[in-house]
């Protein structure tokens, strides 16, 4: 019987190769993809540079060579016409010696060619024939009445460039050509070897392409391989990963900031979240226990311990739905639409604000002053935020007290606070003369759940003076107290105004 666990024929190739995969991902890379297409546009470019200019440089050389030709041809022939034994020689013998007076170079050669045949050549180098006899052939056919052809003749791997001309004679029936050759091996040699110079420099200058190119892409994508390496440790739990960015302004630098950005709002989201859930878990547990331990406990044959317990019990549903909307409003405080502004006239403003807050209790209701200005803000928010503190004053004062609101603008450079502000502030406040707060107690009561812990009762949620402040802060303010015990306390809230509002 075999082995279930035991490895089929070509299972073995689906294995993946730790060092192919490592090439493979290299390859499908950002980094390899971005130097390839810069390598490849390079070499495109080089390429076609090259191409054209050697393709140029040919043929420039080849028309040099031939004017050369002409030049020596027309030369020669001129030598011919004017010498002084045209009486006495055929005009052949006359090009003959007219070519042995100006002497072919060692790569050239000159020759005459009559009714389709070679008559004679004379060769520059002694040892060797430039013009073989099974080239005559071909050159023969160079001959053209009507003027003078340029042409390559190539025998066993050399080219010879020749021009053959006409050459009418007046004593001669037969028309007579003559022929200048020259041998240009050298002169391509001289040029492939500048394309092979051309191609190596080309070469060199690729490498070093990619060599610099990978390194700045590296640089440049760097953001990206840890924007991908702090996307593999971030979950849900862990939202405190950052990538570290580098000063810049590229879109790859910008990526990872905008990257830190989200996580730092999805952090933020969390903790809100997270804090909302155990603020909910700590406090709605008291009402919680309440309520089952009056219900285990009630008696059903008694009607009054039954009406008892209900109002009880619905004093505790009420308490834990002030709750549940003063947490849910706390949770939303980051909102971009917790408060919606529109411009407000602060004199009406805290007198509306008087009116609805004066018949909490029987108070010395006062309003210290007012400020003449409008300002940006979200008045139902601001009314609930001094109301709040209007309700906490009533609470923590007694009918012989004084509670008073006021308002005031206060200058960058009139500002009382340790650092100035960059801009005029709008100051408003509640004034009580009631019990007063210690001193280490009042950073705590603009927490969550944050009480005094001396003059102070334990009345309310703890969060009145928490939505106070993110009211504050989402107008771009922030809410502080100044505070005496046994003189009373002042609820200050502060928001900058903007450049458009302005004192009337």
């Amino acid at each position: 019987m075999s082995d279930p666990r035991a490895r089929r024929p070509g299972e073995g190739a689906t294995v993946n190769d730790p060092g192919t995969s490592s090439w493979k991902a290299k390859i499908s890379s950002v980094r390899f993809r971005v130097v390839a297409a810069m390598l490849a546009m390079m070499a495109a470019g080089l390429s076609v540079a090259g191409f054209i200019t050697f393709a140029v440089q040919f043929q420039e050389a080849d028309a040099r060579v031939d004017q050369a030709l002409l030049d020596k041809a027309e030369a020669v022939i001129k030598l011919a016409k004017t010498s002084d034994a045209a009486a006495t020689k055929t005009f052949t013998k006359q090009l003959r010696d007219a070519a042995d007076d100006i002497e072919p170079r060692s790569n050239e050669v000159m020759g005459t060619i009559r009714e389709g045949k070679v008559t004679w050549t004379l060769e520059g180098a002694a040892d060797e024939r430039l013009l073989a006899k099974d080239m005559y052939p071909a050159a023969a056919a160079l001959a053209n009445a009507s003027g003078t052809t340029f042409g390559d003749l190539n025998f066993e791997g050399r080219r010879l460039r020749t021009v053959v001309l006409p050459v009418p004679a007046a004593n001669e029936p037969t028309l007579t050509y003559f022929l200048v050759g020259k041998e240009t091996a050298d002169q391509r040699e001289h040029t492939f070897s500048s394309v092979h110079t051309y191609t190596l420099v080309g070469a060199g200058t690729l490498l070093g392409a990619a060599a610099l190119g990978s390194l700045v892409a590296g640089r440049l994508l760097n953001p990206l391989r840890r924007l991908r390496e702090a996307t593999q440790v971030v979950s849900h739990e862990d939202l405190t990963q950052r990538v570290e960015v580098r000063d810049g302004s590229d879109d790859v630098t910008l990526l990872a900031k905008t990257f830190n950005t989200m996580l730092e709002r999805l952090d933020e989201g969390a903790r809100q979240q997270q804090q909302f859930l155990d603020d909910a878990g700590h406090e709605l547990r008291t009402p919680l226990t309440i309520l089952r331990g009056h219900l285990e406990l009630v008696s059903i044959d008694d009607p009054e311990d039954v009406a008892t317990t209900r109002d009880v019990l619905l004093e505790e549903v009420d308490r834990m739905q002030r709750l549940v909307d003063d947490l849910l409003m706390l949770a939303n405080a980051s909102h971009p639409d917790f408060v919606r502004k529109e411009p407000v006239r602060v004199p009406e403003f805290l007198h509306h604000v008087m009116e609805k807050v004066h018949v909490l209790a029987d108070r010395a209701w006062v309003i210290d002053e007012t400020a003449d200005c409008t300002v940006e803000a979200d008045p139902q928010r601001l009314t609930q935020a001094l109301a709040q503190l209007a309700a906490n004053a009533v609470r923590y004062t007694g009918s012989s007290s004084t509670i008073a609101l006021g308002s005031r603008v206060d200058l960058a450079q009139e500002s009382d606070e340790v650092a100035a502000p960059e801009s005029n502030t709008l100051v408003l406040w509640v004034r009580d003369t009631g019990s007063g707060i210690a001193v280490e107690d009042q950073q705590r009561i603009f927490e969550r759940f944050g009480r005094a812990a001396h003059g102070r009762g334990d009345k309310g949620s703890g969060l009145g003076l928490a939505i106070v402040s993110a009211i504050a802060q989402a107008h771009g303010g922030a809410a502080t107290v100044h505070s005496t015990v046994g003189q009373g306390s002042s609820f200050i809230i502060r928001i900058p105004l903007q450049t458009a509002d302005a004192r009337l």
